[in-house]
C-alpha cells in the first residue's frame, strides 16, 4: 500500500526559512569571510565568525522576524561577533596575514601572488592606523562596495554622519599614505 505525505504548515514554513537562508548564505559567506579577514587578520577566528554570523542569522530567520535588507544585517551580526571575539580575548596574537590567506590562489605567477600579498599587507596596515568606526566604514564602502545606506545601517549612524566619516577618513589615509612613502 502506497504511503501517503503529508506536510504540515511548520514543514512547509521550515523548508521555506531553510531555501531562503540558503539563498542568503551562498550569496553573501564570501563576503562575510573576507570582511571578517579584513578585521581579524586571522583565517580561523574569521572562519568560527562567519559561522556564528550565520547561526544568528538562522535565528532571525526561523524566528520570522522582519528582515528589511539582509545584507547590512549579516554584516552588523558580524561586526558585533568581532568586537564580542576582541572582549573576550585580551592577548590577541595575530597570525600572519598572509597565512592561509583567502587570496593565495588567484594569481598563478608566483611574483605577482608575493607582490599582492605585500601590497595588501601594507594596506591593511595602514588602514588599521585609522580609528575603528572609520576603518570600518572605509572597508564596507571600498572593499565590500555598501552604499552609504547600507553602511550607515551596519554601524547604526546616520548616512550623512557616514558621509562625514568616509570623506574625512579618506583625507587622513591619505596624509598616512604620504607619510608611508617618504
Amino acid at each position: 500500500m502506497p504511503t501517503c505525505t503529508s506536510y504540515t504548515m511548520k514543514d512547509v514554513d521550515t523548508q521555506q526559512h531553510t531555501e531562503q537562508f540558503m539563498e542568503y548564505y551562498e550569496k553573501y559567506s564570501d563576503d562575510i569571510f573576507r570582511f571578517c579577514m579584513v578585521k581579524t587578520r586571522n583565517r580561523s577566528q574569521s572562519l568560527d565568525i562567519t559561522q556564528d554570523t550565520f547561526m544568528k542569522f538562522w535565528e532571525y530567520i526561523i524566528k520570522g522576524s522582519d528582515i528589511e535588507n539582509e545584507r547590512p544585517l549579516l554584516y552588523r551580526i558580524a561586526n558585533n561577533l568581532i568586537i564580542d571575539f576582541y572582549r573576550k580575548k585580551k592577548d590577541i596574537l595575530v597570525e600572519n596575514f598572509s597565512d592561509g590567506s583567502y587570496n593565495d590562489y588567484l594569481h598563478d605567477d608566483q611574483q605577482s601572488r608575493m607582490e599582492n600579498k605585500i601590497d595588501g599587507e601594507k594596506a591593511i596596515t595602514l588602514l588599521h592606523k585609522l580609528p575603528t568606526l572609520t576603518r570600518e566604514i572605509i572597508s564596507l564602502r571600498f572593499i565590500h562596495d555598501f552604499s552609504i545606506t547600507e553602511i550607515a545601517k551596519v554601524v547604526n549612524k546616520n548616512p550623512k554622519t557616514v558621509s562625514v566619516y568616509l570623506h574625512r577618513g579618506l583625507k587622513k589615509l591619505q596624509h598616512i599614505l604620504n607619510e608611508y612613502e617618504q
